[in-house]
């Protein structure tokens, strides 16, 4: 089974050469130019142009892109499990879709599974990271699927940003909902709801942000796979990395950049956790 994600998954380069994953990237485009996320452009880049008072437009993959890779395994009578960005954020799960439904008019037998997580950025990246290890410990079709579903299910996104302003801007938050946080001067901690990033709670500083997502994590038993990206706020990236290890049960936490996408939409200063509720 080949295992295929988009580049809001805010994995490496790196990381998908390492796990055989094949990444098909969305674009950015930044004063009228057009580049690919992660191949043609780096978050940093993007981060930079922000902070020139320029504003990053992102466009999702279009069907023509995943009609491309389907078929390099299709052809080979390969399975393909592509694992998706939020549908609630982008339009790149429907372009899979349709590129799905074309390929399966001419090749009625292609096996191409396409799952929408109404996940995002390294939310997304873990539940790939798990799927790779389902399917090189040789799990078959059904059981990797099922699993996927499940984790889809249990896994976690928090975030706390700097601007609400710059996320309504971009269309990921409403108006009234970034108006709401200004005017009272308040850290939000937002989390996705059905696929959506919504404002969950409303703190006055980062260490009560940090707070609770602590306690989030202990409500829901996280102990395992814990991910922190960050948008140049590395260094409270870092403070909430120990108060999670001296706080909770994980007993690793890995930091990494949000990837250029997610950041042309959330700007410089945002930290988000990323685990699975493991239950009680």
């Amino acid at each position: 089974m080949q295992l295929i994600a988009d580049s809001c998954a805010d994995l490496s380069i790196k990381d998908l050469k390492e796990r055989n994953i094949e990444m098909i990237p969305l674009k950015i485009t930044i004063d009228g130019n057009d580049y690919l996320d992660q191949i043609e452009i780096s978050s940093e880049e993007v981060l930079q142009a922000i902070s020139d008072g320029k504003r990053p437009l992102t466009s999702q993959a279009n069907a023509e892109q995943f009609i491309e890779v389907f078929n390099k395994y299709v052809g080979k009578n390969e399975p393909v499990l592509y694992i998706a960005f939020s549908s609630e954020l982008s339009g790149t799960y429907q372009s899979a879709v349709i590129a799905k439904d074309t390929i399966l008019e001419e090749t009625p037998d292609a096996d191409i599974t396409v799952i929408d997580t109404k996940a995002a950025s390294y939310g997304l990246g873990l539940i790939l990271e798990r799927a790779h290890g389902y399917i090189d410990k040789g799990l078959s079709r059904d059981e990797v699927l099922n699993k996927v579903e499940n984790d889809v299910k249990s896994i976690r996104h928090f975030f706390t940003v700097n601007d609400l302003d710059y996320l309504a801007d971009g269309g990921r938050l409403s108006k009234g909902q970034a108006f709401l946080g200004g005017l009272l001067n308040i850290k939000p901690l937002l989390h996705v709801e059905d696929g959506k990033l919504v404002p969950l709670e409303k703190h006055r500083g980062i260490k009560k942000v940090f707070s609770s997502m602590i306690k989030h994590m202990q409500k829901d038993n996280a102990n395992k796979e814990v991910h922190i990206t960050q948008s140049n706020a590395l260094d409270q990236a870092e403070t909430l990395k120990k108060k999670i290890l001296a706080e909770t049960k994980a007993t690793e936490v890995n930091i990494s950049m949000i990837g250029p996408t997610i950041s042309s939409h959330t700007g410089n200063g945002t930290v988000a956790l990323f685990y699975f509720n493991e239950g009680v």
